[in-house]
């Protein structure tokens, strides 16, 4: 049994993590908030940001754990773009807080990195393709990447995307997003033209736990085993969970006029991942019968 530290313990991966870590291993939760959102009396939680180098040292320092776990981010992609400052902080800043303590305590670091930190141009991308990132996000999350391989410390970094899933108190994620608007009745507008294999949460959380039991180190990809653009992944979604497809309307990138530019062929090869992993990474429709039954539907 280790102990482990998870930051970003109340979002979706965070609470996932809690719970497939909590079922081995001792537990130090932390977020940003007052309070866990999930209910766990064995874990202890503690209200953290990473930019608090000074109750970070703290935490770490009485909890002493082998493993931290970081979860925590600003992930807003468009967020991002308008608030650079806010993005570096947290995305870069804070990881080198991490990797500070890492270092003077000998303990391993998980980190959480994403697709954006390729262009879109040539996906899905392996874990030895060039980065090149076209936003903001990606850029921070690629500068938080090479300041934990050039630390010298242990390390696994984590690149998935389009993580979906069920959480207490969650921020909307694709998947969640559709289903609600599909309940309602209401019509939605779903790219064709941007390409990834989504990841459940669940999975991710089951493969970074295995990870760190068979003490993996280095970069690797853990995502979804089907490839698709959103527009078909909504039109999933309405078939599993018996809605209305027709409310489900094809549009490009382009008529969104979002503010950070998106990586279109996007996405992560996960060869790697299926020859180091016993734990399986989900298609779309086993994803979603996953959550279909943890929502008893």
């Amino acid at each position: 049994m280790s102990d482990v530290f998870i930051t970003g313990a109340n979002g979706l991966l965070g609470q996932h993590l809690v719970e497939v870590f909590s079922q081995k291993h001792r537990v130090f939760a932390s977020d940003l908030h007052p309070g866990p959102f999930f209910s766990n009396p064995d874990v202890k939680y503690e209200p953290l940001d990473i930019l608090d180098k000074e109750k970070l040292d703290f935490l770490i320092s009485s909890f002493k754990p082998e493993l931290i776990v970081n979860a925590a981010a600003y992930t807003d992609v468009d967020g991002c773009e308008t608030n650079k400052e806010k993005a570096w902080e947290v995305n870069v800043e804070g990881v080198e807080n991490l990797i500070e303590i890492c270092r003077k305590e000998k303990i391993k670091l998980v980190h959480l990195s994403t697709d954006y930190v390729f262009d879109g141009k040539n996906g899905p991308y392996s874990e030895d393709d060039p980065p090149n990132p076209i936003s903001y996000y990606g850029k921070s999350k690629l500068e938080g990447e090479l300041k934990i391989k050039e630390s010298g410390i242990d390390y696994i970094v984590v690149r998935t995307n389009v993580l979906y899933g069920l959480g207490e108190r969650i921020n909307p994620n694709f998947f969640t997003w559709v289903l609600d608007k599909l309940k309602k009745d209401e019509k939605i507008k779903i790219v064709t033209d941007q390409l990834n294999n989504p990841t459940l949460a669940f999975d991710l959380a089951k493969s970074i736990l295995e990870l760190w039991e068979t003490k993996y180190a280095g970069i690797i990809n853990i995502a979804g085993s089907e490839y698709l653009s959103r527009y078909d992944f909504a039109q999933k979604i309405a078939e599993i969970f018996d809605l209305e497809k027709d409310l489900i309307y094809p549009i490009k990138t382009e008529d969104l006029k979002q503010i950070a530019p998106r990586p279109k062929k996007g996405g992560l090869r996960i060869d790697l991942a299926k020859k180091t992993l016993e734990t399986d990474l989900s298609n779309i429709s086993k994803g979603l019968e996953h959550l279909k039954k943890r929502l008893r539907i």
